[in-house]
């Protein structure tokens, strides 16, 4: 047969190269290439719950704070790099609600790219479990943050409603110098709890537990080397002594003396339960509870150990894990595992880069939120003086509530509201949308709620959970409020109630310590029905307040209450916080209401 040109040309060459290999004995011409079985170490970098913190700013109180964001998270984990050039970044979730930056680029402005992916992308992320507040804006504002991204964003067990199927990425593979992770996101299913219904149409949210029996076999199955979960739950215990002394981390979870519950939703903090019960699991990296977490050691259903970790909120931390790897029966394996928590503060200094790219988002963020939109007669303090004594923040936060409820054409018999933050008040003079979004922080939406008498006292005594057991001959420091209520009880878990009667005797134990509860001046009965206001993470049993559920939701707001709080405001120029304050409720014995008298001028409701 007579060959073209070009064919013998091809020919030739190839019998060149085929020469050249028999010559040179390269390994690309057929030969397997050698694997690199050197031990190394797989560096697992994670952030959570960063709620669109960015710059180390406090948009809330219109000061700087060198203890947040992502700009210094940055700087943080471009040294790490530097140290272990084999590694992932992974974060898991709430991360596109939580600070004004949020709000304005979800629901003012979301044309632009939003600042968190602008940040994140910078960093070259590798992947994001959603998190429960991803959701506070709707499928759109999630599907377009999860376009802008160059990250899958991982949640197995958010399902499509119609039928089963996934309706995120549920997990990824990607080789790590030479080791290949896999990642399963997860998220707690408190979701359906707190969002509202038409900000999740169409999808439903398994158990956690359950889809990691199902999916970490699959990661395995599917030649992941290490198994690592990013999941938005937590620890549903916390230590009894000081939570944020690592060695309280490290103590046997199965004592029950040394680990108190969180008050969680039914399957909303499971973590621990995933690390014990699902085998083939390394690493939890974990979020929602907004702990430092440094290291978690858990023995899992074969025996081994599972490291768990959580790095905080607002970007104040970053959690490091390593893992030593040894290549064994032809396979990468674990041989040992550490983790550490590195912290942003004064001297981590902020990423010029993540900063310059970000720049223009925060500085439209400062002007909104500096806009003047009403006058005070006089300061509403906040923090301890407005929670422990009845002072006029809380009412006037119940006020609103009650005013929004009526304007909705839902009149309500009472309000409740908790008081989220030591910084949140309102100054005497002019007020601005920042001091209207300080006193409440979280995009929480309206409840009308129509209960009854038996929910209402199991809620008030779930509340006096809030606090300590008092003794009676020698009450707590009225200098140091802290000492006075409980470490796991978070400050946003205790509520005050408008147009109730009622107080607590905090010498008596808890579930014993509600001493009247009177509504218009007559004892409350079991059976009494009442129509009341209350967020929806409240209503919704979030906090541990699972009685409410029991109750019937007669009116959902679409508008946050920090935006009626703004309205209101707005409506109501020269605030009078004694036009708002109304003594119904309590303490006793009550050593704070003397000493806020005499520190922040005439309390009063002080007994």
């Amino acid at each position: 047969m007579t060959q073209s040109a070009p064919a013998r040309a091809r020919r030739a060459a190839a019998l060149s190269i085929l020469g050249a290999c028999a010559l040179l004995q390269l390994t690309a011409c057929g030969e397997p290439t050698p694997v690199d079985t050197s031990p190394r170490t797989l560096r697992l970098l994670q952030t959570s719950d960063l709620h669109t913190n960015i710059f180390p700013w406090d948009y809330f109180t219109g000061k700087e704070d060198a203890k947040r964001g992502l700009a210094k998270v940055a700087t943080l984990v471009k040294q790490s790099r530097e140290q272990n050039p084999c590694n992932l970044l992974l974060d898991t979730g709430d991360t596109i609600q939580g600070t004004p930056l949020g709000t304005y680029y979800a629901l003012v402005d979301n044309a632009p790219k939003h600042p968190m992916a602008e940040a994140m992308n910078e960093l070259s992320y590798d992947a994001m479990a959603i998190g429960n507040h991803e959701f506070n804006y709707g499928l759109d504002v999630l599907g377009k943050f999860k376009g802008e991204v160059t990250f899958p964003l991982l949640g197995a067990n958010i399902r499509k409603s119609a039928d089963g199927s996934e309706a995120f990425t549920p997990y990824i593979i990607k080789e790590v110098c030479g080791v290949k992770v896999g990642v399963l996101g997860l998220v707690t299913p408190g979701v359906t709890t707190w969002e509202r219904p038409e900000n999740i149409p169409g999808l439903r949210f398994d158990d956690p537990l359950e889809t990691a029996l199902t999916y970490v076999p699959k990661l395995r199955q599917e030649g992941a080397d290490v198994v690592v979960v990013a999941i938005h739950s937590g620890p549903d215990k916390q230590p009894t002594g000081k939570a944020t002394d690592p060695a309280s981390w490290l103590i046997d979870y199965e004592d029950s003396t040394q680990w108190v519950d969180r008050g969680n939703l039914p399957g909303e903090n499971q973590a621990v339960q995933i690390a014990q019960q699902v085998g083939g699991i390394d690493v939890l990296l974990t979020g929602h509870t907004h702990q430092p977490i440094p290291k978690m050691l858990l023995k899992n259903v074969q025996g081994q150990d599972v490291l768990l970790v959580q790095p905080n909120r607002w970007g104040s931390h970053v959690s490091e894990v390593d893992l030593a790897m040894v290549y064994e029966d032809d396979r990468w394996t674990v041989d040992t595992k550490d983790s550490r928590l590195h912290v942003v503060d004064d001297t981590v200094a902020a990423d010029s880069q993540v900063m310059q790219l970000t720049q223009s988002y925060h500085d439209t963020t400062l002007q909104y939120v500096s806009t003047k939109i009403g006058t005070s007669l006089a300061a509403f303090p906040g923090g301890y003086p407005a929670r422990f004594v009845d002072s006029a923040l809380a009412d006037l936060i119940n006020t609103v509530q009650e005013d929004a409820a009526a304007q909705n054409g839902y009149p309500v018999d009472f309000s409740l509201a908790a008081l989220f933050t030591d910084e949140g008040m309102l100054p005497a003079g002019d007020l601005t949308l920042r001091d209207a979004y300080s006193i409440y922080i979280y995009d929480n939406t309206l409840y009308v709620m129509e209960i009854n008498g038996s929910i209402l006292r199991r809620a008030l005594e779930l509340n006096a959970h809030y606090f300590v057991q008092w003794n009676p001959s020698a009450p707590p420091d009225a200098t140091n409020p802290e000492t006075a209520k409980s470490t796991s009880v978070q400050n946003y878990n205790w509520d005050l109630y408008s147009k109730i009667e009622y107080g607590y005797d905090l010498t008596q134990p808890a579930g014993q310590r509600l001493t009247h509860l009177r509504f218009n001046g007559v004892d409350v009965l079991d059976d009494q029905v009442f129509r009341i206001a209350i967020n929806n993470y409240r209503g919704s049993g979030g906090g541990g307040y699972a009685m409410f559920k029991e109750g019937r939701i007669l009116w959902t707001s679409a508008d946050g209450v920090r935006d009626y709080i703004a309205q209101y405001i707005q409506s109501h120029p020269d605030l009078d916080p004694n036009g708002v304050n109304a003594c119904n409720f309590t303490l006793s014995p009550d050593p704070y209401a003397h000493y806020f008298q005499a520190t922040l001028g005439p309390v009063k409701c002080s007994p």
